[in-house]
């Protein structure tokens, strides 16, 4: 069910952008189990096409066994798997195509292509509203807020696009042309785990009031403890003197 996960971040990450759009009405209570219900829904979708595209089988096991081994260090009959592979190998050892991967891999790239569109066309649009109340903005305070925000939207649009989308899909696409994206599944993992902590840094590092109160209480934090080794220091040295 692991696997299932990876369509509810992505789906989870695109309702994100419909809200930030500015479509609060449709966000009321009465729609909340719509929205909750989505990113469910791609998630179960995924995990029916792995658990029937790519299921475990001898051909499989016996293709991927090799690799396994050499990056791994692990012996494939010991692994739960999903694996597409598309040119595996019959009982002569030719390869033939395997359609049963081809529309697993249809049926992944549909369901990324989707919430890839909408954080798209809601960052754009989300971008021009922002640009327009920058030309309108009533006061100083009010535009450099706006273009603030204007910074950090671009942004929270960037990173899911460079560190998500892409390489996921070069990880899904590359193997069709029977490219080694061994060196890719890695670095995916990890970006797929903290995802959801680095998609708020654009809005506390771009907007100066969440900044600087961040600077200010890991400054307060420093602070504290020179004062408090500067103090242990102090009574060292008393302590030393009245000795003396």
């Amino acid at each position: 069910m692991l696997c299932g996960f990876i369509a509810v971040t992505v789906n989870g990450i695109a309702i994100h952008f419909v809200y930030r759009q500015g479509r609060l009405r449709y966000f009321n209570s009465q729609f909340l189990i719509i929205w909750f219900s989505i990113p469910l829904l791609a998630g179960t979708i995924w995990f029916f096409v792995t658990r029937f595209a790519f299921p475990m089988n001898k051909p499989t096991t016996e293709y991927i066994r090799s690799t396994v081994k050499q990056y791994f260090n692990l012996n494939i009959d010991d692994c739960v798997y999903g694996a597409a592979v598309f040119y595996p190998l019959d009982e002569n050892g030719k390869k033939f195509i395997s359609w049963r991967s081809f529309i697993g891999l249809s049926c992944y790239l549909t369901l990324l292509t989707i919430p890839f569109l909408i954080i798209l066309v809601c960052g754009a649009k989300s971008w021009r509203k922002v640009k327009r109340l920058l030309e309108h903005g009533e006061s100083e305070f009010a535009r450099n807020l706006q273009m603030q925000l204007y910074r950090a939207l671009i942004v929270q649009t960037i990173i899911p696009i460079l560190f998500f989308f892409i390489p996921f899909g070069v990880l899904f696409i590359l193997p069709v042309f029977e490219i080694n994206v061994q060196f890719l599944s890695g670095p995916v993992t990890v970006v797929l785990a903290v995802y959801p902590a680095i998609d708020s840094l654009p809005t506390l590092l771009c907007v100066d009031y969440y900044r600087i109160a961040i600077f200010n209480y890991f400054k307060y934090c420093r602070c504290k403890n020179t004062r408090i080794e500067g103090t242990g220091d102090e009574s060292v040295s008393r302590a030393y003197q009245t000795t003396n």
